[in-house]
């Protein structure tokens, strides 16, 4: 290669491509870097205990599961909730366990997650409906005073999260939505979710 001073025409040419391929070479690895792993859940394990003081109440659990298939992305958590819906309009909130993560919001690269949850219902308290607030979430509608059958609901996980890469590009946040249907609350089992 000639010395830049009697460069050619064709010589520049080549240069401004080769450097044009070098920019862009590292803006794909860049992208490419901090795009969002893929996340998949599922539920395990959903069960229904009874309160043995107050016969009224009855928790109903079970362990989201979280595979993060990405073996160079974090994943942290923001909030982190779910709704189990076991008719078309009623539905009880369910509270996360964050213990299992690291520091409460991380999954590490290429691991998997179990997250505890766990829904409280008050039969006796079904027939009134709950107080409405303009700075809280929505209230679960009021459900009928018989028993419910557990054995074909639907959970809805809503979440935000964040990707990070190798510990220091991080990602904007995204909304997630999970819903598994038919899981029963009656029968040990495995549910997946569509995300």
């Amino acid at each position: 290669i000639p010395p830049p001073r009697k460069w050619s025409h064709k010589h520049i040419v080549l240069v401004a491509l080769i450097g044009s391929l070098v920019v862009n070479a590292i803006t794909a690895a860049i992208f490419i870097s901090i795009s969002p792993a893929h996340i998949s859940f599922s539920i395990e394990n959903p069960t229904t205990i009874g309160n043995k003081v107050d016969q009224d109440t009855k928790y109903h659990n079970f362990t989201l599961v979280v595979n993060n298939s990405s073996p160079h992305t974090a994943v942290h958590y923001g909030a982190l909730s779910a709704e189990i819906w076991y008719t078309e309009e009623a539905w009880v909130p369910a509270v996360a366990d964050r213990r299992s993560l690291d520091n409460g919001t991380t999954q590490p690269p290429g691991k998997e997650a179990r997250i505890d949850l766990s829904a409280e219902y008050w039969k006796s308290e079904q027939g009134s409906t709950p107080a409405e607030s303009s700075n809280e979430k929505r209230s679960p509608p009021p459900a009928p005073a018989d028993d419910k059958d557990w054995s074909n609901c639907t959970v809805l996980v809503m979440g935000s999260v964040w990707f990070k890469s190798k510990g220091w590009i991080s990602t904007r946040s995204y909304d997630v939505r999970a819903q598994c249907s038919q899981v029963n609350f009656n029968t040990r089992g495995t549910f997946p979710c569509n995300n």
